[in-house]
């Protein structure tokens, strides 16, 4: 789908291109500077005996050109000139060569998009594009002024709505305290039930006697001093 920015009413110019070519841009742009300002018998004349592959390609974007212009437009192939030629780079293919000692060359395989413009040395395009633009101009104006007032209304309302959520906000505040105020008091606690006369409070349990404090051993029986045995030589054991 072409871009409505490089249409015949909008630029007065008659448009082709090529995309995707098999040629670097480099080697186009030294064909397409021979054809730049040249009318279309000249280019055409240059591109046929121009020795450079590349004038093949851009010779059929010429034509491609030329054709758009006669039949959507009218216009007659005497009064056109070559306005502006220009070559964009496009991917490139990357391919490997084999070399010596297991290695491998890369291979760069560029593309190129081509464009040509056309227009006429007749002048009937320049008014007629004075005459769209002026015709489009006041169509410009009104949908201005409608989005201004679109958008005026939509700050309106917004502004509304910001005024009604504060006063909403100021009326919570004022019956939060009355509510308050209204609600009904707390219920008291309820009174613990009298003991009967016959019902005696339980015996406390009798405390463990504590633990003998630190330090303080246990009282142990002394131990009995050892008497010598004699022998019946006298001596002692």
């Amino acid at each position: 789908m072409s871009d409505k920015r490089f249409s015949y009413a909008n630029t007065g110019l008659v448009r082709a291109e090529a995309r995707h070519v098999r040629s670097s841009p480099r080697k186009v742009r030294l064909v397409l500077e021979d054809i730049r300002g040249r009318s279309v018998l000249d280019a055409r004349r240059q591109l046929l005996f121009s020795p450079r592959d590349a004038a093949k390609d851009v010779e059929l974007v010429l034509r491609s050109a030329v054709t758009n212009a006669e039949v959507n437009h009218g216009l007659s192939p005497d009064d056109l000139v070559v306005h502006a030629a220009y070559a964009d780079e496009g991917f490139t293919i990357k391919r490997f060569k084999p070399r010596a000692r297991g290695r491998a060359s890369r291979i760069r395989k560029r593309t190129s998009h081509i464009v040509i413009l056309l227009r006429s040395t007749t002048g009937e395009i320049v008014a007629a594009t004075g005459a769209t633009e002026a015709a489009a101009a006041p169509k410009k104006a009104s949908s201005d002024s409608s989005r201004a007032k679109r958008v005026a209304a939509s700050k309106q309302a917004q502004g509304a709505e910001v005024e009604t959520a504060a006063a909403a906000a100021a009326e919570e505040a004022v019956a939060e305290p009355a509510a308050e105020a209204t609600e009904a008091p707390a219920k008291p606690k309820r009174a613990a039930k009298p003991k009967a006369e016959g019902d005696k409070p339980a015996a406390k349990k009798p405390r463990a006697p504590k633990a003998a404090a630190e330090g303080e051993a246990e009282k142990k029986p002394a131990p009995k001093k050892r008497t010598p045995k004699k022998t019946d030589d006298g001596e002692k054991a």
